[in-house]
C-alpha cells in the first residue's frame, strides 16, 4: 500500500525509510540517510502546474478516515500558521501587505517514524541528522518518547522534553532572513535512542514559492534576496532521491 503512493516531484506521499540525506547541514558532515519513514501532505492543488514549483493534488492511501482527518488537522494548522506568522511580522514592524507572500503558503504535514537506533550506532547515523527548517515557521507535535534535540549557543545539544499540551515551534531559514538575523534558525536534530518506536507530526508554514525573501529590518545587504522556489528546488535535489534530476 506504501509504495503506491511513494512521493515523487511533487514531494507527496509516502517516504521511504533512509530516502533523505541532509547533506547541506552547516552542524556535521552527513553521508547517512536520515532513519526515518513518513507520510508528507502538501496543500491541495487540483493539477500540478508546470509554472508553480511543488505544485498538485496530495496522494492518499486506501484508509478510511485517513485523508479526512489530516485534512482537517491541516486545515486547523494552516489557521494558526497564519496567525502565528502575523505576529511574528508585526514584531519585526512589518506591514500586514507582507502577509501576501503567504497567500497562499507553501505548507507540508508530515507524519513521522523513526525506528529505535540501533544499540551500537555509529556517531554520524542520526533519525533526523542536524539541521535548521528551509521555511519560516515550524509547529512540532511529538509522543512521549524523547530524541529531540536543539542546539544552544554555547554549542551543546539540548534535549527537548516531549510535552502533550503544546508545541515545539522552530524558526526557519527564510523568517531567520526575512529578520534580517534577528530570529534565529533551530539548529535540531533526532536520535532516537529509547528503545522505543518514536512518532512525531510537523506542520510547515512557509512563503509562496514564488515570493523574494529579504531582510524586512536591518542592513539587507546581509541577506541577499532570494526566490523561495529557487532555493527549496536546490535542497530538495540535493536531500531526497525522488528529487534528483536523473528521477524526474
Amino acid at each position: 500500500m506504501k509504495r503506491k503512493v511513494e512521493v515523487d516531484y511533487t514531494h507527496r506521499g509516502y517516504i521511504p525509510m533512509a530516502a533523505s540525506t541532509d547533506v547541506n547541514s552547516d552542524f556535521a558532515k552527513v553521508t547517512k540517510p536520515n532513519q526515518s519513514s513518513s507520510f508528507m501532505m502538501m496543500r491541495e492543488d487540483a493539477v500540478a502546474s508546470p509554472d508553480i514549483y511543488l505544485s498538485g493534488p496530495n496522494k492518499w492511501p486506501e484508509l478510511v478516515g485517513f485523508r479526512e482527518t489530516l485534512e482537517r488537522y491541516n486545515n486547523e494548522m494552516c489557521v494558526l500558521g497564519a496567525r502565528m506568522m502575523r505576529i511574528a511580522l508585526r514584531s519585526l514592524g512589518a506591514s500586514e501587505a507582507t502577509m501576501e507572500m503567504f497567500m497562499p503558503a507553501t505548507t507540508w504535514l508530515r507524519l513521522l517514524h523513526y525506528p529505535p537506533a540501533p544499540a551500537q550506532r555509529p556517531d554520524d547515523l542520526y533519525g533526523s541528522a542536524p539541521h535548521t527548517d528551509f521555511g519560516a515557521l515550524t509547529f512540532l507535535a511529538t509522543d512521549d518518547v524523547g530524541g529531540l534535540r536543539v542546539l544552544a549557543a554555547d554549542g551543546s545539544w539540548i534535549d527537548v522534553p516531549p510535552r502533550a499540551d503544546a508545541f515545539v515551534v522552530n524558526v526557519g531559514d527564510m523568517l531567520h532572513r526575512m529578520s534580517g538575523g534577528v530570529l534565529r534558525s533551530t539548529p535540531h536534530r533526532v536520535i532516537n535512542e529509547t528503545g522505543r518506536e518514536r512518532y512525531s507530526c510537523p506542520f510547515f508554514f512557509d512563503p509562496h514559492v514564488s515570493a523574494c525573501i529579504e531582510p524586512l529590518v536591518g542592513e539587507k545587504t546581509t541577506f541577499p534576496p532570494l526566490n523561495f522556489g529557487t532555493f527549496l528546488r536546490g535542497e530538495l535535489e540535493a536531500s531526497y532521491e525522488a528529487h534528483k534530476p536523473d528521477t524526474i
